[in-house]
């Protein structure tokens, strides 16, 4: 069996690939491709910089990248030259992982596994000649990359912002420890949850929970709403996990007022976990706290799950 038929004939692909099994991995497209460090290899770079400087300016998070970090983005950088049919939209060497914005010029003649071992495994090569000894692939890289097709509902504007920006998050959630804890067992009440983000405002006695009954009236709506905006501003946290509409909107015009939140929610958090771009500003803020039922990833909203999350809700706030 020949390399390209091995990437065509496996059905067992690494535990870090992600992949779209209804994709054709030879067709012209763009991919977001991330790279992860093995957990005993040295760090590709470290951040720098001030975390509270915006990003792209003078002072702000940066990247210092090792050696290894350099011969990876060298190794990055000449990847079109080896195989023309690629083009670097952009790149950036983390200090423990790679993401790479990927265009597929034209149809490729093997599965794009192919080239992506072909990369790694140059960047080994050209490293062990660095170094004056044989380094393995398996030694800098863990098995496999996760593969993202850029589809039609995602952004190349936004993708190009995400990676560009990615050693400001970084800065933050080291700069910051205090606002992006990760709490695996919070005991509330009689039983245990999950929690991400400003652990001290669970710890805040100041907290009211927000939920619009259908039994309200229209009277009754507007004297909460006036409530919670009034509270919000002068520093009481609101709780709820924000199902309806209306909620949704409370908590859009309480975060304008600078309020805090504690964000009920039903899915446990990932092994890699990170909030959506809005949830972390929030978190860099020491505005956030999300708490989980911990049930199954993908697991539907039903009456009974909103209820609990309400329920939890209440709970919080009686809970000094």
């Amino acid at each position: 069996m020949n390399r390209s038929d091995r990437f065509e004939e496996s059905t067992e692909l690494p535990q870090y690939h992600k992949r779209a099994f209804a994709h054709n991995y030879k067709a012209p497209f763009i991919y977001h491709l991330i790279f992860k460090k093995c957990e005993d290899c040295e760090l590709f770079g470290t951040v720098r910089g001030d975390a509270r400087i915006a990003p792209g300016l003078p002072g702000g998070a940066y990247i210092e990248e090792s050696v290894l970090g350099r011969v990876i983005a060298k190794e990055i950088i000449d990847l079109p030259k080896r195989f023309p049919v690629f083009q670097n939209y952009q790149f950036k060497v983390m200090p423990d992982h790679v993401h790479l914005l990927l265009r597929v010029r034209d149809w490729l003649e093997f599965h794009l596994d192919y080239y992506m071992e072909d990369l790694v495994n140059v960047i080994a090569n050209s490293f062990s000649r660095l170094k004056g000894s044989k380094i393995r692939t398996e030694a800098i890289f863990q098995p496999g990359y996760c593969d993202k097709p850029l589809l039609l509902k995602r952004s190349l504007d936004g993708l190009f912002q995400y990676i560009r920006e990615n050693p400001h998050r970084l800065a933050i959630r080291q700069q910051y420890p205090q606002f992006f804890q990760r709490i695996r067992k919070l005991r509330i009440g009689d039983a245990e949850y999950e929690a991400y983000g400003n652990l001290f405002l669970f710890r805040n006695p100041d907290k009211e929970a927000v939920k619009i009954s259908s039994k309200f009236t229209s009277e009754e709506i507007d004297q909460k709403k006036s409530a919670w905006r009034y509270g919000a501003s002068k520093g009481t946290i609101l709780v709820s996990p924000f199902i309806s509409k209306a909620e949704k909107n409370i908590r859009t015009e309480c975060e304008s007022l600078g309020g805090k939140i504690i964000l009920i929610t039903h899915e446990a958090f990932g092994e890699c976990f990170k909030p959506a771009a809005h949830d972390f500003k929030l978190c860099s803020e020491g505005r956030l706290l999300i708490i989980s039922l911990g049930l199954p990833l993908k697991t539907p909203l039903s009456r009974v799950i909103c209820n609990e999350m309400n329920t939890l809700a209440l709970t919080i706030c009686n809970q000094a």
